[in-house]
């Protein structure tokens, strides 16, 4: 005869309680090893150990109901692209003579097609023959990356110029 603790709501079991102690552990035990960039990601995650645990703990019907709402709720988020992360942002690489205002002609050019701009890193290169500036731009409405390229490629001696697209969808 198995121990009961009984409460206003009900009875519970020793095998509910254990059951409820192990899952809360496992939870607490999951160590994300890389960002995740969207919250809707993280959604998705949580859901699928829900279900994965009522399947392991015997509630196969309450598995399978869960799996097939959650396939029908994720089709219509992707269907009418509901809580989407729409940022577009750009890594702009730039190479420029270590004197001169070079850093300044970037910036006046990214002041005008940008919406906002970071610079991430500067670094020297070629041994010390070229200095390169790595942003993070999003561009300014109505801007292409073409835009932005050949207006540095004006300001930076013909020294090279990369933009970077899709820079949210790639780990740097």
């Amino acid at each position: 005869m198995p121990f009961d603790v009984q409460d206003l709501s009900g009875t519970f079991s020793v095998g509910d309680i254990a059951a409820a102690l192990s899952l809360s552990f496992v939870l607490s035990a999951i160590i994300f090893r890389n960002a995740i960039k969207e919250t809707r990601d993280v959604g998705f995650i949580f859901l699928v150990m829900g279900v994965g645990m009522a399947a392991g703990t015997r509630f196969y019907t309450l598995a399978i109901v869960a799996t097939v709402a959650i396939c029908l709720i994720i089709t219509v988020m992707y269907r009418f692209n509901w809580f989407a992360l729409n940022v577009q942002r750009q890594v702009v690489k730039v190479q420029v003579p270590p004197d001169g205002d070079y850093a300044e002609r970037v910036r006046d050019v990214l002041i005008r097609l940008t919406s906002e701009f970071e610079l991430v890193s500067m670094e020297s290169i070629r041994g010390g023959a070229l200095t390169e500036l790595m942003y993070t731009v999003r561009l300014a409405k109505g801007k292409e990356p073409t835009d932005l390229v050949a207006a540095l490629s004006e300001r930076t001696a013909g020294q090279r110029v990369t933009v970077l697209t899709g820079y949210d969808q790639t780990d740097l």
